[in-house]
Formats: structure tokens, sequence, C-alpha cells
């Protein structure tokens, strides 16, 4: 596999990048930011600092990952973030690194879909198989467990978590934890059930 860098792409000496990786028009690479093999970045994408990419992942136009956390207590300080395989991120998404204070670490999982304009903030922790839709936000320190999926503009207060293949509706104010395998729903959310739906598809038996 052939990387290919576009002419008006600006990637820095010290960033690594692997096999078959694909940096379009105007898109930047900063070093020393490591873009696993056949990562795609598409035009205007940005790939920032102590940023690690795994395998496949694509960055539509507009995506940013690894800037500085919007935390007043950060000093610049070095942080990271680090992202499996297989993940897209649509136009403008953003995903930021740690803090000292939280660990110095933002980390993603594999498989996921971040749709347009969604954010994950710093030393939150994402898990696999993760979508989050048009606008979501998670706040610092946010969990999201395996499987769940928060629907357009769904956002989540500091520290919380949603639980393994929750399913949160869309606009709704999450300020306390959400249980695996639960709907929730509303401003001020509320549990609506099970997401039974959720379970059928993660091959989950009719009797457990």
């Amino acid at each position: 596999m052939t990387t290919t860098i576009h002419p008006t792409a600006v990637v820095d000496p010290a960033a690594t990048l692997g096999e078959g990786v694909e940096i379009g028009p105007y898109a930047v690479v900063q070093g020393p930011a490591v873009l696993g093999d056949g990562t795609q970045l598409m035009a205007h994408a940005t790939v920032l600092g102590h940023t690690r990419l795994g395998s496949e992942n694509v960055l539509y136009p507009g995506c940013v990952l690894g800037a500085d956390p919007q935390d007043l207590k950060h000093r610049g300080e070095v942080t990271h973030l680090e992202v499996g395989d297989r993940n897209r991120f649509r136009e403008h998404v953003t995903v930021h690194a740690g803090t000292v204070k939280g660990g110095g670490l933002t980390r993603v999982g594999s498989d996921g879909l971040f749709m347009a304009g969604c954010h994950v903030a710093h030393d939150a922790e994402v898990g696999d198989r993760v979508i989050l839709a048009n606008h979501v936000l998670l706040a610092g320190h946010v969990r999201v467990e395996d499987g769940a999926i928060l629907n357009g503009a769904a956002a989540c207060h500091h520290f919380t978590t949603v639980g393994r293949l929750a399913y949160v509706g869309g606009l709704s104010r999450i300020t306390q934890d959400v249980p695996p395998f639960s709907i929730v729903e509303g401003h001020p959310a509320r549990i609506r059930g099970c997401n039974v739906v959720g379970l059928r598809r993660a091959g989950v038996a009719e009797d457990a």
C-alpha cells in the first residue's frame, strides 16, 4: 500500500504515517502524531499533537482530533489522545486531548461512528461500536461504554457514564449515569424502558 499526500497538505516531519495512509487537500498533521495503516484524512481534516490513530480511520472534512483541552486548568502540558481502528469521524467533529488532572489521556475505541458536529471533551473514554449522532456533546471525564447510541444533540454532563448498549434519545440532558441496556430520553432524562432492539442486534439471547 502506497501512502499518498496531496501537495497542499501540511505534514510535520515528526509525524509517523503507516502504510496506505491518504492525506487530502489542505489537511494538517502535526508531529508527533501517529496515523495507522490505511487511515484517510479528507480535505481540511486536522490531527494535532500527541495523537495516536489506529488503522483504517476516516476523517471527513473539517474534523479536528487532538487539540488542547478546553479546560481552564490546562497550562499547555503534554497530554494525549488515543483512537482505535475503523472509526468514522464526520464533518467538523472535535475530539480533545486529556488533562493532567484527568490522567492525561482521552481514549476512543474502535468501529465507532461520530456524526457531524459532535464533540468529545478531555479525559473522556469512549468504547467500541459507539454511535454519537449529530451534535452530541460529551463533557470532560464522560465515559460511554461499548455499543451505546446517543442521538442528535444529546449532551452529557461531566463525570457521567452511559452504560453498555444504552440508547439515549435526541436532545436529552444527561446529568446522571445511564444504566446499561436502558432507553433514556427527556429533559431531564428519564429511563423509558429496556433497549430490546439493541440487545437483539448485539446477539443477546431472548431468555437472557
